[in-house]
């Protein structure tokens, strides 16, 4: 398994590529990164966008970084998307996954997701209506996929949520959307595992476990993504918190169901307000957690002690 990181952290803190490649590699011991949209619009002209491409891949090929994917980011998980009630604005969706596909490709990623949409409330209080959304959702995916393909890119990583309105939301609705994209598309369309997200209790009741969505999905599971809370919020805190709690060693159920080859992305999110050192602290320690989580070494390596 490979340990990577959300480059959500570097958001409004370290949106130089330089200083955020050198920041994974020295400061965290990482060689992986999955790049957020929150960092780069695909909705921005290419013409401004390309520079900004080739600024970070310079950064990541000098600091020795693999960009392993990258995905819809915060900024762009909020809108209906692809379950939109009005075509014009699912086709608008269509047309921003696209342009995700070409950034990242662009990036030198062989992957990119994200959530697919939200119903609205009606919709989603409508049979008809909800289950003509997630038919024309296939057809989506596959468009998605096959342009994916041709730009590139070997995987498309879909992101469950707990919230009710969005699709997928539960363990049977992933298991429904894979049955139904079976033989569909031309890269695999699987899911990305967000541990705290899987245990939120309000949604999957107190015995929720990472586990239980790993021996379900299996293969269907293209990454894992680790992340902190109280298994009743969406906090992405790092390790260790007050408020957090700690995950029992998954390691054994990934390699039960044949997932040891996965990426394992960490994803923290630092509070508003936390200076420099305090992000670095709380990174550097959510790392070494993640690193006994899913039962892997501490590599040796460049370290420096100050973040700038």
């Amino acid at each position: 398994m490979r340990l990577g990181i959300n480059l959500c952290f570097a958001d409004n803190r370290l949106v130089e590529p330089e200083a955020w490649a050198e920041f994974v590699r020295c400061d965290l011991g990482l060689d992986t990164v999955q790049f957020t949209f929150d960092l780069l619009d695909p909705w921005w002209p290419e013409i401004h966008r390309d520079v900004l491409v080739r600024r970070i891949r310079a950064a990541a090929d000098a600091w020795d970084l693999v960009i392993d994917s990258a995905c819809v980011g915060r900024g762009h998980s909020g809108p209906a998307g692809l379950l939109d009630p009005d075509p014009a604005a699912r086709s608008i969706a269509r047309r921003w996954w696209r342009r995700a596909c070409d950034v990242a490709a662009e990036l030198g990623a062989t992957a990119v997701g994200g959530p697919l949409g939200s119903l609205t409330f009606r919709e989603a209080a409508d049979p008809a209506a909800r289950a003509d959304r997630c038919r024309e959702l296939l057809d989506s995916i596959e468009a998605i996929t096959g342009y994916a393909c041709a730009a590139g890119l070997r995987e498309f990583l879909i992101e469950p949520s707990p919230r009710a309105r969005e699709y997928p939301s539960t363990l049977g609705q992933c298991l429904e959307l894979a049955d139904g994209l079976r033989g569909r598309c031309p890269i695999p369309a699987g899911f990305t595992l967000e541990i705290g997200q899987a245990l939120f209790e309000p949604r999957y009741g107190p015995l929720a476990s990472a586990e239980t969505w790993i021996n379900a999905l299996g293969a269907s599971i293209l990454m894992l993504r680790v992340d902190n809370s109280n298994r009743w919020g969406d906090p992405r805190w790092g390790w260790p918190h007050e408020r957090g709690q700690g995950r029992a060693p998954i390691a054994a159920s990934v390699s039960a169901a044949g997932l040891d080859g996965l990426p394992a992305i960490l994803e923290v999110c630092p509070r508003f307000g936390e200076g420099a050192e305090e992000t670095r602290s709380a990174l550097v320690a959510a790392v070494t957690h993640c690193r006994r989580y899913l039962g892997l070494p501490v590599p040796k390596g460049r370290q420096r002690t100050g973040l700038t």
